[in-house]
């Protein structure tokens, strides 16, 4: 009786702990450009303000991306990126 209440703990405590350390899934790859998709949709938003910056930065982040197209990608193109973008504003 022993041994069976034993080998049901250690069954019981392996499964628990495959399920405790399953790997989640990978993200499915997106096709196209890279940050494709991942804009808000700035017109959803219910404060003008917030909407207003929301439409500058993504038309800055559109300029900035046509500037750095041809840069290859890795750490030049991170650089080009960064200077062509506008400095966020200070907070308060």
């Amino acid at each position: 009786m022993k041994k069976l209440a034993g080998l049901t703990a250690a069954l019981l405590l392996s499964a628990g702990a495959i399920v405790a350390f399953a790997q989640t899934p990978t993200a499915p790859p997106t096709d196209g450009k890279p940050g494709e998709g991942r804009m808000r949709d700035c017109s959803k938003m219910e404060d003008a303000d917030k909407r207003g910056h929301c439409e500058k930065r993504q038309a800055a982040m559109k300029v900035a991306w046509d500037k750095c197209r041809d840069k290859p990608e890795g750490k030049e193109r991170r650089e080009c990126m960064r200077e062509a973008m506008p400095k966020p504003p200070e907070k308060k």
